[in-house]
C-alpha cells in the first residue's frame, strides 16, 4: 500500500529553527512548507493546504495566536491540526493555547524527535476520523 506524503507548514521567525525542524521532518518523509510569520503563513495557505501546522507564538507582523484565530475562521483550515512551538512556558500560556484548540504545545528548547512523534501521532489520529 502506498502512503501519501503528508505536508507540514512551519511558521517560525527564526530561520535556524525553521531549518532545523525542516531537516528533521524531511528525514521522516514529510513535505515541508515554510513561513516567517503568521501573515506569510496565511499567504502560503492560500496556495497549498498542509496536513498539519507547526507555529511559533512570538513573531513579527502576525503572531501565532492571531494566526491560529485566522486559521479557525477559514473553512479550508478550520480542522487543520496545529502544534504551538514556543519559548512561552507559563502554565497560563499553555492552558490558553489548549483552550483555543491547539493539538499540542511544545516548549523550546525542544527535542526534534519528540516534535516528530507528536506530529505522527496527531496525523495518525486524524487518519482514523
Amino acid at each position: 500500500m502506498m502512503t501519501l506524503t503528508k505536508t507540514i507548514l512551519i511558521v517560525e521567525d527564526e530561520a535556524n529553527i525553521r531549518s532545523f525542524v525542516r531537516s528533521y521532518l524531511e528525514a521522516e518523509g514529510f513535505q515541508v512548507l515554510e513561513a516567517e510569520n503568521g501573515k506569510e503563513g496565511l499567504e502560503v495557505l492560500s496556495k497549498k493546504s498542509p496536513d498539519l501546522i507547526v507555529t511559533d507564538i512570538m513573531m513579527p507582523e502576525m503572531d501565532g495566536i492571531e494566526f491560529f484565530k485566522e486559521l479557525r475562521l477559514s473553512p479550508l483550515t478550520r480542522e487543520t491540526p496545529v502544534i504551538m512551538l514556543t519559548v512561552k512556558d507559563e502554565f497560563a500560556d499553555i492552558k490558553f493555547a489548549y483552550l483555543m484548540g491547539v493539538e499540542e504545545y511544545v516548549t523550546k528548547p525542544f527535542d526534534p524527535g519528540v516534535l516528530v512523534k507528536h506530529i505522527q501521532q496527531i496525523l495518525a489520529k486524524d487518519a482514523t476520523k
